[in-house]
């Protein structure tokens, strides 16, 4: 069995048992309450709060198809959090009636926005009194979701930051897997964005968090792989690299767990050659190219050359951008290769193993 994770217990005794957190809330405040606590919170947690906010109704309406059949489409819901009625808003419908809710939508074909309450909503879609009802049941349901971030805040519950840690320690350990299991970059991206704020993570979130590392700690048990990298100093390294680097749109377009280079690029085969033959030659020429960059002079120009070229002949821009970045900060060392998908970690080692034979 690989004993990576006695290695971890090893490295940080004091984090490797988890601290408690709560499994359920039941909580549902008045708006007056909500209002108060949401007051409470510092300018990111606010931020954040509201942008929550707006992504599970944006999410509502694309799972409801409430605009399918329009040529209008949602683009956003704006809150008044100080919001009294007759006495203080800062939004307003089209009409001029002050809202505490505004829908934003637009027309596709005229590219036009507009703002509107939700009662003006439903007369300038055409839409039935039930679905504006199920809307306004819909938007009502999302506050109180995010109930259960202003009880854990006003509890004193932080961050999970032991959790965190092992978090990306399972990442680590997936990514010397023959097979690495393709985890929810969606997850760790929602789960960056809650520790930047310094904002407690919805219960879900965290039992996700830690149903994805229990699955790591099977799939590593069942395999029986003894390849672990067991070096402190490169799990540090990926540690401080990991916040921002599970943002890159490498892992948000959930590209980053292909297991095949034409999962990344599209690869054109010339004459008579094999899809082998032609993989090779594309790592041959990244490993020519990434070669090249030791040599002080022209950098920036040869970067973006070579970008220009491998968009145009390959696409993947994003991609080849964030490997080179991972070149230069690293070079050829293992946390280089631990950076990059596996299919461009196993062809530049390849590829380098040609080089060394000539």
């Amino acid at each position: 069995m690989d004993n990576y994770l006695e290695i971890y217990e090893h490295w940080y005794p004091r984090s490797y048992g988890l601290n408690d957190y709560p499994t359920e809330c039941h909580v549902t405040y008045s708006g007056a309450e909500r209002k108060a606590l949401f007051e409470k919170l510092t300018g990111p947690q606010q931020a954040l709060v509201n942008q929550q906010r707006k992504y599970e109704v944006r999410s509502l309406f694309l799972q409801k198809q409430y605009l399918q059949t329009s040529d209008w489409e949602f683009v956003a819901l704006n809150i008044d959090d100080e919001f009294e009625r007759g006495v203080h808003s800062q939004l307003k419908c089209a009409c001029g009636r002050p809202l505490k809710y505004q829908f934003v939508i637009e027309s596709k074909l005229k590219q036009q926005e507009i703002r509107l309450g939700i009662q003006h909503f439903k007369d300038h879609l055409g839409i039935s009194q039930q679905v504006a009802e199920e809307i306004k049941k819909g938007v009502a349901h999302v506050d109180l979701a995010l109930d259960e971030l202003l009880w854990l805040t006003e509890k004193g519950i932080p961050f999970p930051e032991d959790l965190w840690q092992r978090y990306v320690f399972a990442y680590y350990r997936n990514n010397t897997l023959r097979r690495p299991l393709s985890l929810n970059q969606r997850l760790g991206e929602r789960v960056v964005r809650f520790r930047e704020a310094k904002m407690p993570l919805f219960i879900g979130d965290y039992l996700s968090v830690v149903t994805e590392i229990n699955q790591v700690d099977r799939e590593v048990f069942d395999r029986q792989e003894k390849n672990f990298l067991a070096d402190k100093k490169v799990f540090e390294a990926y540690l401080k690299d990991f916040q921002q680097d599970i943002q890159a749109p490498i892992y948000l377009e959930r590209k980053f767990w292909g297991r095949k280079l034409t999962d990344f690029i599209q690869l054109e085969r010339y004459g008579t050659e094999t899809y082998e033959e032609a993989k090779e030659r594309y790592f041959d020429d990244l490993l020519s190219f990434l070669l090249v960059l030791k040599e002080p002079t022209k950098v920036a120009r040869k970067i973006h050359s070579f970008e220009l070229f491998h968009q145009k002949k390959y696409g993947g821009a994003e991609l080849i951008r964030f490997i080179i970045e991972k070149y230069q900060h690293y070079q050829f060392t293992q946390n280089f290769f631990l950076a990059i998908p596996k299919v461009y970690r196993v062809g530049i080692r390849k590829a380098i193993q040609r080089k060394q034979k000539k």
